[in-house]
């Protein structure tokens, strides 16, 4: 619910993405009023492709995109340098807005956000492009994606150093990839990466992943973070207790524009759904608009913690 949080603070998206001081103020303003069960900052896709050079969309007050995807063969792909997250672009915006969270909120847990190995190649080299070369250059996307896992590592490296208690890997892209192919594009990388870390990971997919799960559970991610297209209920059983099940509200037609009976009748309806799932955590399915309506906000943690 990051975005939101500019009703608080009276700023814009890109104002809160530019400036640490700016991001950390409307992070605090969100604690201060839900008293969230954890803490993240603003999600932002755009972070590693900025530090390595690619150019960014920067609205107003929408999310930030990547305008261009220039890496189209092995040459360009190998005069990318991996970025320094203390010192290129604005990696060093997010480390300092979590080393911030970590000094003034040391009650709940802080979560980070990485991008994803496989959305990564798809901002270099455009989506579209990605999912054909992963048909026709298969040997070209590897280099793309062991080249990307280390950018990621080693933004990781810095969030987690900065005091980030877990790490959540944002991986839209490998939403319209087949089982098979999600585990040799996304998910043996991203198990690399929870390997590598060994520390608790979040694995986010947007859209329907209903046919991933099973391959989702494969990368040994400590939760799934399931978009609102994924029913629940019915893929409940094929996550193993003890990995968090996240979600999954719809972000847009209910939480943020919803009406509030509405809103109650699908909050109530999905814990009734999960109560026979130890580890769910209630949520959004993905990230909330900023215009969001913030009563619709607050009814979730009302009825979750059994105020109304």
């Amino acid at each position: 619910m990051g975005f939101p949080g500019i009703q608080l603070t009276n700023t814009t998206i890109k104002q809160n993405l530019e400036d640490a001081q700016t991001q950390f103020k409307t992070i605090k303003a969100l604690k201060e009023k839900f008293n969230p069960d954890a803490v993240l900052y603003m999600m932002d896709l755009s972070v590693e492709a900025e530090a390595l050079g690619l150019k960014i969309n920067k609205p107003e007050n929408e999310s930030y995109t990547v305008s261009e995807h220039p890496i189209t063969n092995i040459e360009e792909l190998r005069k990318l340098k991996i970025p320094n997250p203390l010192k290129d672009g604005r990696m060093p915006l997010f480390v300092e807005v979590t080393k911030k969270m970590a000094k003034e909120f040391p009650d709940v847990p802080k979560i980070a956000y990485v991008i994803g190995p496989y959305t990564l190649v798809g901002l270099m080299t455009g989506a579209e492009n990605t999912v054909i070369n992963s048909m026709m250059e298969v040997e070209f996307v590897h280099e793309e994606l062991n080249f990307a896992v280390e950018v990621i590592k080693r933004y990781g490296d810095a969030l987690i150093e900065a005091g980030a208690d877990a790490l959540c890997i944002l991986e839209p892209t490998a939403t319209v990839l087949s089982p098979a192919m999600f585990e040799e594009f996304s998910g043996n990388y991203v198990k690399q990466l929870k390997k590598y870390w060994n520390y608790p990971t979040i694995l986010h997919i947007c859209g329907n992943t209903t046919h991933l799960i099973p391959s989702m559970v494969k990368t040994g991610c400590d939760g799934l973070s399931l978009d609102s297209d994924v029913s629940l209920r019915d893929v409940k059983f094929q996550i193993p207790d003890g990995v968090l099940i996240i979600g999954n509200l719809n972000p847009v037609s209910t939480v943020a524009y919803g009406k509030r009976e509405q809103v109650e009748k699908e909050i109530r309806r999905l814990i009734e759904d999960m109560k026979d799932k130890k580890h769910f955590v209630l949520s959004s399915g993905c990230d909330i608009p900023g215009d969001a309506d913030l009563e619709n906000i607050q009814l979730m943690f009302d009825v979750a913690r059994g105020r109304i």
